[in-house]
């Protein structure tokens, strides 16, 4: 059931005399963003602002404003209060806190210790397994990923930090090197069709003053991104203000049978190369190439699970 999602949409065109322009994705877009060096500076996988832009410019719009940081700034949803609470020895308010959450509350506590006594791997598997998701695994027992086989033991990934506390997360979240990576995209992409973006939640005066709050602003009760809710409160609509999840399935849903859709056709022009990509060596091609399913992309639980890995191996490929 999509209707909340549209229904928070319309509550602010009909506030604020609007009219949204939907745009779907098709497969051929798709399929084009994909077959894109994303190795070469200023390309960002993103295949939905692709769309955007093509819309934004067709309607001879040059300004687009964006969201981008809101999640790390000031409208960061409190992850790791819990935890900032229980090690400052603030028990009761913890109590408090966790009484009023959906569910139980000794759930939401395991939620908060957990990072403090597992390693971050283990944490992850039990998790997991808590949640019923089994491993998905190929032969001989081992995780099948799409990186080749003879590369992968050569490859070392970097040490994760395992940040405790909401500004540690913020901190993290804001190194990422997500952030950067889309402004420079967007930035290039846009510029190509006269679009030039802006990304006040950026603002490094927003983003200083935001760092400098204590955690209590950024979670109360079961309210996360409590400062942006009570900042906002009498200007969105209440849908919107006090909406508890800020999911969007119909996009996502749109998103990913379009790009289901995609696949056999990249799948394609993969098999029509008289070569293999120069990068191939670094790709296990026979197990990318049967991924290039669309059923079998639909039968993933969820398909999500797969988006990522196909997405990132598809854009490094010099395709």
């Amino acid at each position: 059931d999509f209707a909340p999602e549209y229904a928070r949409v319309d509550a602010v065109c009909a506030q604020e005399g609007l009219r949204v322009p939907y745009r779907a994705l098709r497969p051929a877009d798709l399929a084009a963003v994909l077959r894109r060096d994303g190795a070469l500076p200023g390309v960002h996988v993103d295949l939905n602002e692709e769309v955007v832009q093509r819309s934004a410019a067709a309607r001879g719009v040059r300004v687009l404003l964006s969201g981008l940081g809101g999640d790390e700034g000031v409208s960061f949803g409190g992850r790791g209060y819990y935890v900032h609470l229980l090690l400052r020895l603030r028990w009761m308010r913890l109590a408090a806190e966790l009484r009023v959450q959906d569910g139980n509350p000794w759930k939401h506590l395991a939620d908060a210790v957990a990072p403090l006594v597992m390693m971050p791997s283990f944490e992850r598997k039990a998790r997991r397994f808590l949640k019923g998701r089994e491993l998905r695994r190929g032969r001989g027992g081992q995780r099948r990923w799409l990186v080749h086989p003879a590369f992968a033991p050569r490859a070392r990934p970097m040490p994760r930090v395992w940040p405790i506390g909401v500004r540690s997360l913020q901190l993290q979240s804001l190194r990422y090197g997500h952030l950067n990576a889309r402004t420079e995209g967007w930035t290039a992409s846009g510029a190509r069709r006269g679009i030039e973006y802006r990304y006040p939640l950026l603002d490094r005066r927003v983003l200083e003053f935001t760092l400098g709050l204590p955690p209590e602003q950024f979670r109360r009760g079961r309210w996360g991104r409590w400062l942006m809710r009570r900042a906002l409160r009498s200007i969105l609509p209440s849908v919107v203000c006090w909406q508890e999840k800020a999911g969007d399935p119909a996009r996502v849903t749109s998103h990913l049978d379009a790009l289901a859709d995609a696949l056999p056709q990249v799948r394609r022009g993969l098999e029509a190369r008289v070569a293999p990509p120069a990068r191939s060596g670094y790709v296990d091609m026979p197990r990318l190439l049967e991924e290039l399913d669309a059923d079998r992309f639909r039968a993933a639980t969820p398909p999500a699970r797969m988006h990522a890995p196909l997405v990132h191996t598809l854009m490094f490929l010099d395709l």
